[in-house]
């Protein structure tokens, strides 16, 4: 976002951007705990995040935690996995950047996970997709078989933290979530993601952001 905070900070519609992720994420019944993983020197922001989104709450909430995250998405993923509780049994994995996720795509994630153990939501590929090295294409890919990825992940607990320890040890990264679980060999499912479940990355984004949710309230959404 090329900004001085980092972009789950900032202000959408009037809100902190986080605040909007956190939306998404309550009231859904199977989310138990949620754990935000934050720079060291960012969870004061964290903290007054969750306490202005929570007094704006009327109905009950699940319980938030923040943790400190490490140099690399990698290490704060497994810092927050080793936060779990032992009684914990499953895993969602969500960017705070994404404050769109519908609750019926996080539900047909989680229920999809429960079925395989470990689920994404993923767009199919709409656009030609070339593999390039050099500036020079090498390969036309089939659009058929191409998935951008989306968070919300889910995964059985014992099968992501044994994949986190393993690419750890190895010093191993990836760019998702389900990456570490596929390097273990351990098949991931897919459910049809939303092209309104956005990542917020870019100035153009943020503008988007604001006219989704301004078109949403207008229709008596929030």
């Amino acid at each position: 976002m090329g900004g001085a905070i980092p972009k789950q900070f900032i202000r959408l519609a009037g809100k902190p951007l986080l605040a909007h992720t956190l939306s998404a994420l309550a009231n859904l019944p199977f989310i138990s705990i949620i754990f935000l993983i934050v720079a060291e020197r960012h969870i004061p922001d964290a903290g007054e995040v969750v306490s202005g989104w929570s007094r704006q709450r009327a109905s009950s909430l699940p319980e938030i935690a923040i943790t400190t995250g490490g140099a690399q998405r990698r290490d704060s993923v497994y810092n927050g996995l080793k936060k779990l509780p032992a009684e914990c049994d499953w895993v969602m994995i969500h960017d705070a950047v994404r404050p769109f996720a519908s609750p019926g795509l996080i539900k047909a994630v989680w229920e999809g996970a429960r079925k395989a153990g470990a689920c994404i939501a993923a767009m199919p590929s709409t656009d030609t997709v070339k593999h390039a090295r050099d500036g020079v294409v090498r390969e036309t890919l089939s659009r058929d078989e191409i998935w951008l990825v989306q968070t919300p992940q889910v995964f059985r607990k014992q099968i992501v933290v044994a994949a986190y320890e393993k690419a750890v040890a190895a010093g191993w990264t990836g760019t998702d979530d389900a990456s570490f679980v596929e390097r273990m060999g351990v098949p991931v499912s897919i459910v049809h993601g939303e092209r309104t479940n956005i990542k917020v990355t870019t100035p153009e984004d943020l503008q988007w952001a604001e006219w989704f949710l301004s078109v949403r309230i207008g229709k008596g959404g929030l």
